[in-house]
């Protein structure tokens, strides 16, 4: 099975970011859990490098909000939580409505009994379970980790395994190629002139070894279908198969562009 990245939304006062960097230690003591502890940031490149790119790869949201003190409004008192952790939440969802059922983040929260619930934090904010103290967290994010929200969909970790295998052999001409090909398909089956692709990685850089191999190893591994000369289109039809198409677009989104700079 493989790793799980586990994104840690907690607040970051003194006391709950011990509670934070507790919870982190349980994460990464359950074997197939790693944990990200998202501490505070001061620039927006910190925002995008830090934030932002581990929340993409996360695949379960663990959030922790504990009151904040009272607030007045309109004569009415109430406790609120981290502001901040509010937003947070409100940007996993938008991940998640971007996202195949099977690729969505699992989310849990832990509420603080009494705090009110703001925005759209009190929309998206499904069964909270509430709590009192800290110490009662870590039985509950143990029984989360090791419930139905992670058990391991048989097909699917075939399936990431058979990935895995097949792509360890690959080089970076080949990730080159079914990047080009993701883009000109727009990540869909489409059919792409095989010569505009074969243009393209010739202008960009180059490739180390024949455009011939590195297309007999990506048909033969099941990633690429390649057609016959079509000449009413005046071209030779080359296209995703559509059983990759979302593990190759998360594996290029993990390597980043591989182009050299300026290309």
């Amino acid at each position: 099975m493989p790793t799980r990245l586990i994104f840690i939304c907690h607040g970051q006062l003194d006391r709950e970011k011990e509670n934070g960097l507790r919870l982190a230690r349980l994460i990464d003591q359950t074997t197939g859990f790693r944990a990200f502890f998202a501490e505070a940031v001061h620039d927006t490149d910190g925002l995008s490098q830090h934030i932002f790119a581990n929340l993409e790869r996360s695949d379960g949201f663990l959030t922790v909000m504990h009151k904040r003190g009272e607030v007045e409004f309109m004569g009415r008192q109430f406790t609120r939580s981290s502001v901040w952790i509010q937003q947070e939440l409100a940007i996993v969802a938008f991940l998640n409505y971007l996202r195949q059922p099977a690729r969505r983040i699992r989310v849990r929260v832990f509420v603080q009994r009494g705090i009110n619930r703001e925005g759209l934090a009190d929309v998206l904010i499904v069964n909270p379970t509430e709590f009192e103290q800290d110490k009662e967290l870590p039985p509950l994010v143990r029984e989360w980790l090791t419930g139905p929200d992670f058990a391991e969909d048989v097909a699917a970790g075939t399936r990431q395994r058979l990935f895995q295998t097949m792509t360890a052999i690959f080089t970076q001409d080949h990730w080159r190629f079914l990047e080009l090909m993701m883009v000109l398909s727009r990540g869909t089956t489409e059919d792409v002139d095989e010569g505009q692709i074969r243009r393209m990685v010739e202008s960009i850089g180059g490739p180390t070894q024949p455009l011939n191999t590195i297309e007999e190893l990506l048909v033969g591994s099941g990633f690429l279908l390649k057609g016959y000369r079509d000449g009413m289109r005046g071209m030779v039809p080359i296209r995703l198969t559509a059983g990759f198409i979302d593990l190759i677009g998360e594996e290029l989104r993990r390597r980043g562009t591989s182009w050299p700079r300026g290309a």
